[in-house]
């Protein structure tokens, strides 16, 4: 082995540990901590403004493991993804007995951290998984510092169709998953935009359908101004070989029709209300890490 890769390795190796010694110090200065409930609007559109009122919920995730620890700093991502996660936090005041389904889980390890905290979780996705968890250094390393969770259900399927029973959830989750409804997999091909809106609506049907009278659907979701935005800095991940140069985000312009006015017509109740609203995109603190006029949104509904 050269000296550079072993160099390389050690590297790695340090800032590995570097994460790990960051979860244990996180989690001594907060041990005594509740993951609090702070006043945040649901059914809005990221902002970094909102991220001060998030911090006790990005406090009590980073504790957990070095991938939530990770995607709680990491300034490269702008924090959106304590807006996403942490928003969820402030609906519940317990975990305990909730049952839950989170739907295309990928590498993320939040369904872990709510298992820990007390819900039944099942997680669902695609049987080829397109984002390959990574068994290395790094989770051997993770595997010193996190709270081992109950143990997940895993199933696999299409998430227009869910294989499982009417209202048999109390909470159907899928973080920052149905921009990806512009790619067939395993082909990847680029979806046209108007079957994209289909497959959004049988993807919400069918969410809706799982959850109990009285549960709740939360998702997230990626959102662009197509007709300013003119490079992103995720291009490189998206999912379909060939088609449009921007894509993997919803038209700001159509995200309320698509998303909240779509599950208040079929008998759920926006939780706060709406708070999204389009032109905000024009406003560089509502962008997140894909770069100008991209964002991301919130939707919590309650099935009635």
């Amino acid at each position: 082995m050269s000296r550079s890769t072993l160099a390389a390795r050690a590297g790695y190796g340090w800032r590995v540990l570097g994460r790990a010694s960051g979860v244990l110090r996180a989690r001594l200065r907060s041990a005594a901590t509740s993951s609090g409930h702070a006043v945040v609007p649901f059914n809005d559109m990221f902002s970094t403004e909102l991220l001060p009122a998030l911090d006790a919920q990005r406090s009590t995730l980073e504790r957990f493991d070095l991938y939530l620890f990770d995607v709680m700093n990491a300034p490269r991502l702008r924090g959106q993804i304590v807006f996403e996660y942490g928003t969820l936090l402030c609906a519940f005041e317990s975990w305990a007995h909730l049952s839950v389904l989170d739907v295309g889980t990928g590498r993320s390890t939040f369904p872990r951290w709510m298992s820990h905290a007390g819900a039944v979780i099942t997680t669902f996705d695609l049987g080829t998984p397109v984002e390959q968890v990574r068994v290395d250094f790094h989770e051997r390393v993770d595997r010193l510092v996190r709270r081992q969770p109950r143990k997940l259900q895993a199933v696999i399927g299409s998430m227009r169709a869910l294989p499982f029973a009417d209202a048999s959830r109390d909470l159907v989750t899928s973080i920052s998953v149905v921009e990806h409804l512009d790619t067939d997999l395993p082909a990847r091909t680029y979806v046209p935009y108007e079957e994209q809106q289909r497959r959004l609506a049988e993807v919400l049907d069918e969410m809706i359908r799982v959850v109990r009278p009285g549960g709740h659907l939360y998702v997230t979701s990626e959102c662009c101004d197509y007709g300013r935005a003119t490079t992103d800095n995720w291009r490189k991940a998206y999912y379909y070989d060939d088609g449009p140069a921007l894509s993997a985000a919803w038209p700001v312009k159509d995200v309320t029709r698509l998303f909240h006015d779509y599950v208040a017509d079929r008998g759920c109740t926006l939780v706060g209300g709406l708070q999204f609203n389009p032109d905000d995109i024009a406003d560089a603190r509502h962008w997140t890490s894909r770069g100008p006029y991209f964002s991301g949104f919130t939707l919590l509904a309650r099935k009635q």
